[in-house]
């Protein structure tokens, strides 16, 4: 999956526990409450909300006077640089951040959310400092972990990232985005089977028949790697029929069933993604070869 973590997710994660459950974070705690304070938390909870509506003008505009009123308020400027950054101003978000990180040496939070910037435009060797400095900071914040884990996934040390990820599900065993990454990183290994471990603990966190058909559809193609080829074939065409009939799903449906030795359904399905694309070419190759095999009466050879 892309490492871009999503704008929800991370309000979820860096702005929870700042101005909306009370207190304002200062680099001088010591100091009394004045009115720029309460000017600046008020402005900062404007903000948060304008990020909630994806009003980024407005949210810049109101988080940027929030700093201009209190610049030692940790949380002002925290928002100040999401919103940069949610508004496609990257450089001066991180700009912010690293205000912050001298602000606040010891939020970890800072250090992992800036290693997760860096990352984002390509600066590994940063994002790894910074997410070393926020395990070092706070070895029991899930975050760090994932933060460091998808630098090492960034660079191809599978191995390491999934010693990372394993921390943080220590520490979050139910985040899904880790489950579903750690999943990928076992199918790219060539490890189908602790690749379907982790999507089956994915699928879990869900009620039954509430899961993603996503989730079913990683699940199906994992059962094709495996080589249980009627399980994979009854997963995909359960999340065919949650989420709506595509070419490609069809195809990887058509492939299982084929395997499975179901040729006739194999060839129906086939039919139906030459509906939704007739250009498809492994499509016509497949069915091709059904249509050569079922002549020749020989077995479907993979």
């Amino acid at each position: 999956m892309p490492l871009d973590w999503g704008y929800s997710r991370y309000t979820g994660w860096v702005l929870l526990g700042l101005v909306w459950a009370g207190g304002c974070r200062w680099h001088q705690p010591a100091l009394p409450v004045e009115r720029s304070l309460l000017t600046s938390r008020q402005l900062t909870r404007q903000a948060m909300a304008a990020l909630a509506q994806q009003q980024w003008d407005e949210a810049v505009d109101l988080a940027g006077q929030a700093v201009q009123t209190c610049s030692a308020d940790v949380d002002a400027r925290q928002v100040y640089a999401e919103a940069l950054w949610a508004k496609g101003l990257r450089q001066e978000a991180i700009a912010q951040m690293e205000e912050l990180v001298q602000l606040a040496p010891e939020d970890a939070t800072v250090q992992a959310r800036i290693a997760q910037m860096q990352l984002e435009l390509g600066r590994v060797v940063l994002a790894r400092q910074y997410a070393n400095q926020a395990i070092e900071r706070n070895p029991q914040m899930p975050e760090a972990w994932v933060v460091r884990a998808r630098v090492a996934r960034h660079l191809g040390d599978f191995r390491a990232a999934l010693a990372d990820y394993q921390r943080a599900l220590a520490y979050a065993p139910n985040d899904r985005e880790v489950l579903l990454e750690v999943a990928e990183i076992y199918r790219v290994a060539g490890q189908p089977d602790r690749a379907l471990a982790a999507l089956q603990r994915l699928a879990d966190t869900y009620a039954p028949g509430e899961e993603p058909p996503q989730i079913l559809y990683l699940q199906g193609l994992t059962y094709s790697e495996l080589e249980r080829y009627q399980e994979a074939a009854e997963q995909l065409a359960l999340a065919i029929q949650r989420a709506g009939a595509s070419a490609d799903w069809l195809y990887q449906l058509a492939q299982a069933q084929a395997a499975a030795g179901q040729w006739t359904q194999a060839e129906q399905s086939l039919r139906q993604a030459l509906e939704l694309d007739p250009t498809h070419r492994g499509i016509w190759e497949l069915l091709n070869r059904l249509e050569s095999l079922r002549a020749a009466q020989n077995p479907l050879s993979r």
